[in-house]
This record gives C-alpha cells, sequence and structure tokens, in this order.
C-alpha cells in the first residue's frame, strides 16, 4: 500500500490590476443581475459568481466576479475597463434603486485555486480583514478575496506563514490557468469574441437565469453550434525555448495555418510547454493533429464546472 503525500499547497494569484465597481442599493442585485452572465440575485452575503459582461451583440466586454458583501456588491473586471465598463453599465440605470461606483483605488483582489481555497480565503480574511466568497473559475477549487488595498503587506505576511497557501510567481499562474484552459481578457480573447470562442460557455455563463444583456446572441450561438474559431489548451512536444507568442498552429507538422498562440507557459509537473491558442474550426474539436513550431501539439484534456 502506497501513502500519499501531502497536498498541493493551494495557489494564491494577487489581482492588483483588477478593477473594482460597487453596486449598492435594494435593487442592487436584480439590476447587475441583468447584465452578466452569471447568476446573480440568488446570491446570499458572502457568495460569489463568476461571469462576463457582454454587449447587445453578445461579445465580452469584461470578466467580472461578483462578489455580495454586507452592504454592497463588489465587482471585480478585467485590467484597464473599470472606467469604460461603468460608463457602459450605468447607461442601464434608470428608475432602479441602484448606485454604480469605481472603487479600483480602494481595493485589491485575490484569488486562491485548488483543494481547500474557500477555508484558507476566509482564514485570510479573518486575519486581514475584506471579503471571501467561493469562485468557481475551474474545475478545481477556487475561491476570491477582495481587501483593501492598504492590508495587502498584511495577506503576504499571512501567506508567507501558512504552509498551505503558496504565493504564485506569474510563471505559476501562467501555468496553471493555461493548464484548465483559463483565457484571459485582452491576452486570449477580447472585444471581438463571444463566451463560447472564450471557451467560457460552460463555465461564466449561466443557463438558467432570467434575462441579462445579450443573452439572446448567446442563446442562438449555442442553439446553432457553429464557431468559426475557439479558445483550446495545447500541450506542445519538443524542448528548447518557448514557441513566442504569437506562433502560427498548423494541422499536422507544417501545415495550413489554422491558429495561433495567445499564452506560453512551462508546466512545473512534466517540464513540457503549455499553450493556449485561438484555432478555427473545425480544428478546435481534436480530431485533427495540429503542430507548433513543427512538432506535434496535443490537446489538454478538460473538466470545465458548469454552473447552471
Amino acid at each position: 500500500m502506497t501513502s500519499q503525500g501531502p497536498p498541493e499547497p493551494v495557489l494564491v494569484v494577487l489581482e492588483p490590476e483588477r478593477g473594482t465597481l460597487s453596486v449598492t442599493g435594494s435593487e442592487a442585485k436584480s439590476w447587475l443581475n441583468g447584465l452578466v452572465t452569471c447568476e446573480v440575485a440568488k446570491l446570499a452575503s458572502g457568495q460569489g459568481a463568476f461571469g462576463l459582461a457582454l454587449n447587445k451583440q453578445g461579445k465580452i466586454q469584461s470578466e467580472v466576479e461578483v462578489l455580495v458583501g454586507p452592504d454592497r456588491l463588489l465587482v471585480g473586471v478585467s485590467p484597464g475597463v473599470n472606467q469604460k465598463l461603468r460608463l457602459a453599465l450605468d447607461k442601464f440605470l434608470v428608475m432602479e434603486d441602484a448606485e454604480l461606483a469605481d472603487e479600483s483605488d480602494s481595493y485589491t483582489w485575490v484569488d486562491f485555486h485548488g483543494l481547500g481555497a474557500a477555508a484558507l480565503a476566509d482564514a485570510a480574511a479573518q486575519v486581514c480583514g475584506g471579503h471571501f466568497a467561493v469562485m468557481s473559475f475551474t474545475a478545481q477549487s477556487g475561491a476570491s478575496l477582495v481587501l483593501e488595498r492598504e492590508r495587502l503587506l498584511e495577506l503576504e505576511r499571512f501567506i508567507e506563514r501558512t504552509p498551505s497557501l503558496h504565493l504564485g510567481t506569474d510563471a505559476d499562474w501562467q501555468a496553471f490557468r493555461i493548464s484548465q484552459e483559463l483565457g484571459r481578457f485582452g491576452v486570449d480573447f477580447g472585444e471581438a469574441d463571444n463566451p463560447h470562442e472564450a471557451a467560457l460557455d460552460r463555465r461564466a455563463v449561466s443557463w438558467s437565469k432570467g434575462c441579462y444583456l445579450g443573452q439572446e446572441v448567446v442563446c442562438m450561438q449555442d442553439m446553432r453550434g457553429k464557431l468559426k474559431r475557439r479558445l483550446v489548451a495545447l500541450t506542445l512536444d519538443g524542448g528548447g525555448d518557448a514557441p513566442p507568442v504569437g506562433s502560427a498552429v498548423t494541422a499536422n507538422l507544417g501545415g495550413e495555418v489554422v491558429g495561433e498562440l495567445t499564452s506560453v507557459a512551462r508546466s512545473p509537473a512534466t517540464g513540457t510547454w503549455l499553450a493556449l491558442a485561438r484555432v478555427k474550426s473545425p480544428f478546435f474539436d481534436g480530431n485533427a493533429p495540429l503542430g507548433v513550431a513543427g512538432a506535434p501539439a496535443a490537446f489538454v484534456p478538460q473538466s470545465s464546472p458548469e454552473i447552471g
């Protein structure tokens, strides 16, 4: 009988560049629920949801992490879009008892990934203040912590003295999110993409909630089932230096160009290169062999969380 080793420490990812919007008022949840893809109306205090903000055409304007605090909704948004998104959402405030504000200068976001993420995020909140919530980014356990920026040093000290936590480097985060096929807005997808093209249709979209901005287009896309392109996670066969972002993905080895790499990182587990790539139809379905820089590329198996 073989004994199992200690569990992997929970990966902690600091997100200081993420913006923060807040929504207050008696109709805050119902108003925001009509503007994002995740279920907000049913969230209780201390709960959260990962989703997207879309425009009327169903194109992605930002990732969103919605956390229900005791007196407001805190909404983490993609880096650099907080002011633009606040102005866009503010146009939908008519008679609702809700107020939208940009509090990016006051708050910072921290994500926890791995077994025990919620309990450790809770422990961090108890020591450093702030609010935490379970947040399903991937098939692995996840949680988010929102705290005042001035208390970030306290959190870093808490992480240092907690063996079950690992403060990830940029390389750690890149390798993890690529292995989980989790793209980033402005890096792997952008305003020209819809949730299906960004591979977020089953982890950032609720298929059981009421109407939201862009829903009709998203539902039509899901029913049609035809995509021009989709983000996929690949493992690259070949040593040496990493292929640069923008490298061509080809059918077979050196055949037709069918896509391009958007993110690349080395797997800490295997030492191989991992990549996210935008691949055109029908080559993203995993049935045709792909190559990068003359070496084989294989699809990374995924088990994405369905959020309902």
